[in-house]
């Protein structure tokens, strides 16, 4: 076998970028340097490994195949070469995180920060989607961490319990149910304000409603903590978020909480990882970082 990992390194990216001349320039690669890199992989497997969709290049069923077996391998010399390095105490390069809305705008932008200010040679990347986005970025290998407030069932993923939350019923400071404990019938009908599906704070509120035999009409729906606190400062109805996003407005009177009876909403979060990828030492750091920084006990 005379394939080498520079082969698979121009594979790996071009997976990633789409199209070749990205992936070498992220590789520091000329465009022709990187294609024959490509093209002798494939000639070695005797297989072509992408199909082109317009102007991108996309996994074919070879490709997709071979790609968590590449990136282990990647890792795996990437912690040899560590090993050996001189300064391989220090923490240094890019860790890609995904994280789901509540998590990634209220723990890890401050979480992401303080790691870079004690390890000034590594940067915490974080993209910050719904979690059936992050699910499918750990899946597709974009990033290596994962944080997400929903469930996962992808059996390419690892599913660990992270942290913990809460959500909150809120209304508009003058609504009726402002500071008061309802019932679930006082509540039923009444109009909401929601996150989009695919949003872990919908799916645990809507789950928990179910529960009570409450079926909640989402008459507005935003992907966004602020769109949602202001639909609901117009009147739109009542809204549901983690209180972590709600702390200030309640401090300020700008919202009034809603106690419902029976309706439990403490949500479990969640770290996911692919299987097939080796755990760098930047992430097994960070993580570890986190849970001191979050005070975050097994």
């Amino acid at each position: 076998m005379k394939m080498t990992l520079r082969q698979l390194e121009v594979f790996e990216a071009v997976a990633r970028q789409g199209q070749v001349s990205r992936a070498a320039d992220e590789l520091g690669m000329t465009g022709p340097a990187a294609s024959m890199a490509l093209g002798e992989l494939e000639k070695q497997l005797s297989v072509r490994l992408f199909e082109r969709v317009g102007n991108r290049l996309k996994l074919n069923a070879q490709g997709a195949q071979l790609l968590p077996l590449a990136t282990e391998l990647l890792h795996q010399a990437g912690k040899i070469e560590g090993l050996f390095t001189a300064r391989s105490s220090v923490l240094a390069g890019e860790l890609k995180v995904g994280a789901s809305t509540t998590i990634g705008n209220f723990l890890l932008a401050k979480s992401a920060v303080a790691f870079g200010q004690l390890h000034s040679e590594a940067l915490v990347d974080v993209s910050i989607h719904n979690t059936l986005k992050v699910i499918e970025q750990v899946a597709n290998f974009d990033v290596e961490l994962g944080f997400i407030e929903g469930h996962c069932v992808d059996r390419r993923l690892t599913v660990t319990p992270w942290h913990k939350d809460s959500l909150k019923v809120f209304c508009h400071p003058a609504h009726p149910f402002a500071g008061k404990r309802v019932s679930v019938e006082e509540v039923r009908g009444q109009p909401w304000v929601l996150r989009e599906e695919g949003s872990g704070t919908r799916e645990v509120f809507v789950n928990a409603a179910h529960d009570l035999g409450l079926h909640p009409e989402a008459r507005f729906c935003f992907s966004t903590a602020d769109a949602i606190k202001l639909a609901v400062k117009q009147g739109a109805g009542l809204g549901v978020l983690s209180q972590l996003a709600l702390e200030r407005e309640f401090a300020r009177r700008e919202l009034g909480l809603v106690e419902v009876e029976g309706l439990s909403l403490t949500r479990q979060f969640f770290l996911i990882r692919h299987k097939s990828r080796q755990p760098t030492a930047l992430a097994e750091a960070f993580v570890t970082f986190c849970q001191s920084f979050f005070d975050i006990r097994p």
